[in-house]
């Protein structure tokens, strides 16, 4: 009870006049402004593109050209009818936003797509460092805010989620996680931020539910506040209103009336108001109880109503999303998905990797707990650290894409550890306090812990990392580059089936429509890649014909590739390779030679 206890606690509020707010705001934007420009000086070196990435812009495109607000289908990938996805148009408004305003000033569609790819990562890692600037304002750690913007912008950086060209949702995600931990650091107004945390854990929701565990344990946090500090009621009564009233307000805003009524997993619907409401409506009640066991049994009673909701109403959403899925896209899509491996698969297959992945939010999450442990006035912030440094690592040892999160949450408590040992350190400090000062810089740069993991690497192994293989692979020789697809856009419109890397680079640079891509919802479209890249050509012809296919697009450096030829030696993907092609295809002349190999299909 006395470690939880520190849940409640209020820091001291620093004593900070009005331009130093502003000094945090310019430290903020002065981190944007150089990650941005080292990011600019390095992006003719970057290796290949997220697929994400790409496929945001032609939903952004789709957008501007009038598809419906509610329509988040992909037409243009998978079989004829396409792919409903599952992102949100709350990305795509605001990148939408900086196109059609940059387009009206440039009048032209490529600069305007050119400066959304540029401006949608700076401006949310300008979120996100406004985010670390006002943790440290809340914990009354102004002077901390120099180390923690060195620490953050390095940090962020090395996550790869805020490069320029990152469309994809994890910068907004990684970004809105960092504001939610802060708002519900103790700290001045609790009520309004315990409010705004109540948002934030709705909309990052919204946008994708990778975030979901982050929204939970925010969620508990603010219980155990409350069952634990009779002053906290109004601030858990504040978040919990807020959580079911943007819960109402992002469904109606974003979800179709014809779609309300189901109840999707993987997407924001029907599942999440009913539970979000249920959850934040409930918290809200149970405000009402005031003796300490009141407060424990309304919790209990809460946390066993949501559990039981779910159970009940939506038990589809407690099975392994992955559990379902066909043996064949286990194993020629899945298994080769990098940022899905787990911290057993690190261990077998590129250990070292794990050196750069977790061992800067481990230092942080045991800053945090000896924090909590020896400084009883600051163990509330330390709490709020631990418990979303905790989660991250988690996530991460479950699917190594958790790091980019955790690494975000391990800037502020080291960024106050160095700050607190430079401004203990006397005026003349003997060897003992700088090489301890040096200590925590070190650790705290996430930039030489994956330097670290390369050296071991070098030194231990003669094989690179697939960090490695991945940041020196030409994004030409992989298929990643436009003029590879001017012949493509070239043939008359029709359907392409190529490996799931290129989907789409397939449907941004062309008018056709994508058999095949990495996204979990063309189960359709992925199967028949993969059963008729693994059939004799008679069969496979059979197939193509059946569902349309008039292209067949073969990157000769892809991994799908080689896997096929491994695993059926007299399939179709074989023979493409082969020295005697199929008499019902014919090469595009304009290709033969590149990375990127057309075949018609002729009728």
């Amino acid at each position: 009870m006395t470690f939880l206890s520190g849940l409640g606690e209020t820091a001291p509020r620093a004593a900070i006049a009005p331009p130093s707010r502003f000094a945090g705001v310019a430290a903020a934007l002065v981190a944007t402004l150089i990650v941005t420009a080292i990011g600019l000086s390095g992006s003719t070196a970057a290796g290949i593109p997220n697929s994400d990435d790409l496929l945001r812009m032609v939903e952004v495109r789709d957008l501007l050209g009038g598809q419906s607000w509610f329509d988040l289908a992909q037409y243009r990938l998978g079989l004829d009818g396409g792919t409903p996805m599952h992102w949100s148009r709350l990305v795509d408004a605001p990148i939408a936003a900086i196109v059609m305003a940059a387009t009206a000033l440039t009048g032209e569609a490529a600069s305007g797509e050119a400066a959304a790819r540029l401006l949608w990562p700076a401006l949310t890692l300008f979120v996100a460092m406004l985010a670390l600037m006002r943790g440290c304002l809340r914990t009354g750690h102004a002077a901390c805010r120099m180390p923690v913007a060195i620490i953050g912008a390095i940090a962020l950086w090395t996550t790869g989620a805020f490069a320029p060209g990152a469309l994809d949702h994890h910068n907004i995600q990684i970004a809105l996680a960092l504001w939610l931990m802060v708002l519900l650091l103790p700290g001045d107004r609790p009520v309004a931020a315990h409010g705004w945390a109540g948002f934030v854990a709705v909309a990052m929701l919204a946008i994708g539910m990778e975030v979901l565990p982050y929204v939970a344990l925010a969620g508990l946090v603010v219980a155990l506040r409350f069952a634990t500090d009779a002053a906290a009621p109004a601030a858990a009564r504040a978040f919990g209103l807020a959580v079911a009233g943007t819960a109402g307000a992002i469904f109606a805003a974003t979800v179709a009336p014809g779609n309300w009524s189901d109840s999707a997993c993987d997407a924001y619907s029907a599942f999440h108001l009913v539970v979000a409401s249920a959850g934040g409506l409930g918290l809200a009640g149970a405000t009402l109880a005031r003796s300490p066991a009141a407060r424990w049994i309304a919790i209990g009673a809460l946390g066993a109503g949501v559990v039981a909701l779910v159970a009940l109403a939506f038990p589809h959403c407690l099975a392994n999303p992955l559990a379902g899925l066909d043996p064949r896209l286990k194993t020629f899509w899945l298994e080769g998905v990098v940022e899905t491996r787990s911290f057993a698969d690190l261990w077998a297959s590129d250990r070292f990797a794990l050196i750069g992945l977790f061992a800067m939010p481990a230092c942080a999450f045991a800053v945090a707990v000896a924090t909590a442990l020896r400084a009883p006035e600051r163990r509330g912030e330390a709490v709020v650290f631990a418990a979303f440094l905790a989660m991250g690592l988690a996530v991460t040892a479950w699917q190594q894409r958790g790091f980019t999160f955790a690494t975000a949450f391990a800037v502020l408590p080291l960024g106050f550890l160095v700050g607190r040992l430079r401004a203990a350190m006397p005026e003349r400090p003997g060897a003992a306090r700088i090489l301890g000062l040096a200590a925590a810089w070190a650790i705290s740069i996430n930039l030489l812990w994956w330097m670290a993991g390369a050296t071991a690497a070098g030194l231990f192994t003669a094989a690179p990392t697939v960090q490695q293989q991945i940041a020196a692979a030409s994004p030409r020789d992989y298929c990643y580059t436009a003029d590879l697809y001017a012949p493509l856009a070239a043939e008359p419109a029709g359907v392409v089936l190529g490996a799931t890397d290129i989907g789409a680079s397939v449907l941004l640079h062309t008018q056709h429509r994508a058999v095949a891509g990495p996204y979990h919802r063309n189960t359709a479209g992925n199967l028949l890649l993969i059963d008729a890249m693994l059939a004799p050509p008679a069969e496979a012809r059979a197939m193509l014909a059946a569902n349309g296919v008039t292209l067949i697009a073969d990157c000769l450096k892809g991994a799908d590739g080689f896997d096929f030829i491994a695993a059926a030696p007299n399939g179709l993907q074989a023979a493409l390779r082969g020295p005697s092609l199929p008499t019902w295809l014919e090469p595009v002349v304009a290709t033969v030679g590149e990375p990127l190999v057309l075949y018609r299909v002729l009728p």
